[in-house]
């Protein structure tokens, strides 16, 4: 019996066979590796989340406390391996003309006239140089405020971050 030419051919060549299991193998390694990214990415947004609430529970004792006074504590979390806190609070005066304009309050300090409003309140401006108080009308009021400071430190990919989380509270309740 003789073995014709189309009998031959049929099926695939080493060179197929090999390429077929290189892709193969190929789509198999990105499809673990994007798996793989997905776990780790789940892993850190918890870490993230559980930074964030840890954060506004802090706050949340900060706000509950009946009296708030200057101090700076820190301390572990129980419960959150290799978490740990910071919380700062201290007395600060606040421009409210640099917070409400932003960058922009330097110049407007400089602008002649020296009161804000323009021409119109110019003698209103001279009244409180008179009362010594003329420091109001160029900085826009300086008010007394408790600056909150919120540290949390947590590991994420082998290093420390911190999620800050900052506020204002008036000295007076």
């Amino acid at each position: 019996m003789k073995i014709t030419k189309k009998y031959i051919k049929q099926g695939f060549t080493l060179l197929e066979v090999a390429l077929a299991l290189a892709l193969g193998a190929w789509i198999m390694v990105e499809t673990y590796r994007n798996i793989a990214d997905g776990i780790r990415l789940k892993n850190d947004s918890i870490k993230i989340s559980n930074a964030t609430h840890l954060a506004k529970i802090k706050m949340a004792q900060v706000d509950s406390s009946s009296t708030m006074e200057t101090n700076t504590s820190k301390g572990e979390i129980p419960g959150f391996i290799g978490y740990s806190f910071e919380t700062e609070i201290k007395e600060e005066e606040l421009d409210l003309l640099k917070l409400s304009q932003g960058g922009e309050a330097e110049d407007l300090k400089k602008k002649a006239p020296k009161d804000l409003l323009g021409d119109k309140d110019a003698s209103l401006n001279n009244i409180l140089k008179n009362r010594g108080q003329a420091q109001g009308s160029q900085t826009g009021g300086l008010i007394k405020v408790f600056h909150v400071k919120i540290a949390i430190k947590f590991p994420l990919d082998g290093k420390e971050h911190t999620y800050l989380v900052e506020t204002y509270r008036p000295t007076k309740y």
